[in-house]
This record gives C-alpha cells, sequence and structure tokens, in this order.
C-alpha cells in the first residue's frame, strides 16, 4: 500500500505516453478531441479526489481554480508572450496560491458548511469570470491563440494528444507517489477520524490546508491542459453543470482510488457523446440521465464501480476453486 508504486503501474505510464505519439496517426480528429479531452477530465478529477475522496473534504470550489488556470494560461500567453511551458505551471501555482489563502479560513468549517462555502466561493469567481471583461472579454468569451512548446505549434487534437499525454502521465506518477507518502497516509487519517488523527500526532488543519492546496493545483494543471486543444473559454462552461459532471465521475467510478476515477472518468466522459449520436428527443434528458446514475450510484454502489469489481473479484479468490475429487485407493485384499 505505501512506498513506491509497483513496476507495474509504472509500466502503464510509459504505455500511456508510447499511446499519445501512437494514436494521433490512427484514429480520426473527432475520437481525438475525446481522448484530450477526457485527459484533461482526469487530471481535473484526480486533483477533486484527492480533497474528497482522500482527505474526506466537501468543498467544492475546484471548478473556480480550473478557471484560473484556463484563463491564466491563456492571458500569460496572450498578453506577456510566456509560453506554455513556463505558462501552464505558472497558472497551476496561482491556482494552488488562491487554494491555499481560500483553505485558510474553510478548513474551519465542517461537512455542509464547508461545502456551502467553497460553492460560494465558485460561484464568485464565475461573476468575476462573466464580469471583468478587460481582461475575460466577460461573457463574450476568451478567444485563446494556439500554444507553443519549443518550437511546436499546438494546432490541433493531433498536436495537443502527445503532450496532454505526457502531463497526464507525470500527474498520474505524482498522484501515485502521494497517496503512498506519509502525507497521503495523513489525508487517509484524516477522513477516517480527524480526532484519531489528531491523537496520532497529525496536524489536522496542516493537512487539510495541503489538501486544498494540492487540489487546486490539479485544477490549475488541468486548465493549462485545456488550452491545448480548445481555443475558446465561455464563463458557462465554469458553472455548476461542469463541478456536477466532475463529482459524478468521482463518485460513480470509485472515490478515493486512482483507478476508480479513471473508470469514472471514461464512462461519464463518453456519456454525453452517446447522447449527442442518440436521437434528438433524448438529449433533454441528458441532466436527468446524469442526475439517475448519481442516485443509483450512492444507493447501490456507495464505493464505486471500481470497489464493486473489487469487491467480487476478492470474494471469488477467497472462495477459490472447487475442490477436486481425490481417488481414494482400493484396500488389497489379503490372497
Amino acid at each position: 500500500m505505501y512506498g513506491a508504486p509497483p513496476p507495474k503501474q509504472l509500466a502503464a505510464l510509459g504505455l500511456l505516453v508510447l499511446a499519445g505519439f501512437v494514436l494521433p496517426h490512427a484514429l480520426p480528429d473527432y475520437f481525438l478531441y475525446i481522448g484530450n479531452l477526457l485527459m484533461m477530465y482526469a487530471v481535473l478529477a484526480l486533483g477533486l479526489d484527492i480533497l474528497l475522496g482522500w482527505t474526506g473534504q466537501f468543498a467544492f470550489a475546484h471548478i473556480a481554480f480550473y478557471g484560473f488556470g484556463i484563463y491564466a494560461t491563456a492571458l500569460l500567453n496572450m498578453r506577456l508572450g510566456i509560453p506554455f511551458v513556463l505558462g501552464m505551471p505558472i497558472a497551476a501555482a496561482v491556482a494552488a496560491l488562491i487554494g491555499l489563502l481560500i483553505a485558510l479560513p474553510a478548513t474551519r468549517l465542517r461537512t455542509v458548511y464547508l461545502a456551502l462555502a467553497t460553492y460560494a466561493f465558485a460561484e464568485c469567481a464565475q461573476w468575476v469570470f462573466r464580469t471583468w471583461d478587460s481582461v475575460t472579454r466577460g461573457p463574450d468569451g476568451l478567444r485563446m491563440s494556439a500554444p507553443q512548446i519549443f518550437g511546436y505549434m499546438v494546432g490541433n487534437d493531433r498536436d495537443a494528444m502527445p503532450v496532454i499525454a505526457i502531463i497526464l502521465a507525470v500527474m498520474l506518477g505524482a498522484t501515485l507517489y502521494l497517496v503512498r507518502s506519509r502525507l497521503g497516509r495523513a489525508f487517509c487519517a484524516v477522513r477516517d477520524s480527524e480526532h484519531v488523527a489528531a491523537a496520532s500526532g497529525i496536524d489536522v488543519k496542516r493537512t487539510k490546508v495541503l489538501a486544498f492546496t494540492i487540489s487546486a493545483f490539479y485544477a490549475g494543471v488541468a486548465g493549462g491542459v485545456y488550452t491545448l486543444f480548445q481555443s475558446f473559454v465561455h464563463p458557462d462552461g465554469l458553472g455548476v453543470w461542469t463541478l456536477v459532471l466532475v463529482l459524478t465521475m468521482i463518485v460513480v467510478g470509485g472515490s478515493g482510488t486512482i483507478g476508480g476515477v479513471l473508470l469514472g472518468v471514461l464512462l461519464l466522459g463518453v456519456l454525453p457523446e452517446a447522447l449527442r449520436a442518440a436521437p434528438r428527443g433524448l438529449l433533454v434528458w441528458q441532466e436527468f440521465a446524469y442526475g439517475l446514475i448519481l442516485i443509483l450510484a450512492i444507493m447501490f454502489m456507495p464505493r464505486g464501480l471500481w470497489g464493486l469489481v473489487i469487491y467480487r473479484l476478492r470474494r471469488k479468490a477467497r472462495r477459490g476453486p472447487p475442490p477436486q475429487a481425490v481417488p481414494v485407493p482400493a484396500l488389497e485384499r489379503e490372497p
């Protein structure tokens, strides 16, 4: 559970990067766009799961930090000429700094009060995105220029996929090491019981603040990834709908598990595209479908799909194969 990740997981990250370089030569543009979108959602959901699934903090300001990452990365490139390789880390650091400032007072709250306070901050951030016309272009949205990476112009989904695959592999690797570290164990202890964690010598407030900060950094990175394959951002895309989508991915897939988060991103990320391919009359049921999936997951799969799969596999392993009949040798008769 703790220590360095197993070699199989690290090898899977290498395969992810390899796929990012190979698939652009084999798939059409539409599938490449879906792949880039799923990888961006994976980074975003991993960050929220650090706060929600690993630390047990019901905070919903994640989408605001995601917006800061998008606008900061784009504006640093367009107005200051800072390239993506520098602009994206700076934007993520800005998001982390804002997350730190929000965490200092917010960590005094718990449960529904923490959720309401952080959701209010997310609404305030969206109001800033919508009304600060001189910076964000307000309700007209911001048209972003194509970024360059060491002279490599990222102008379409085909060019963006290798870069996004590398970023996702780095963030996944960082998450694997984080959850197995001493800090990751402190996250789990705070999630299970703050009183027991404090009695064990863990600084609960410091642990929560670090979880907020790291989660905001992930959201800022996801915002930078967004600028690689999208050329336009609108404040409406940074509202409660995106937050509900990412939250549903985590809950349905399995919070507190990296595999569950990735599974939820895959399933819930493909669902909107499947609904678009359905008859037009079914599109109005998209929000209903997400709500129904979330309710059913909470009722019947409290640990998500990943937890259900792991439970089934462990149960099957405990049972083991059915015992085989052992032939009993016949007694030899005396002559």
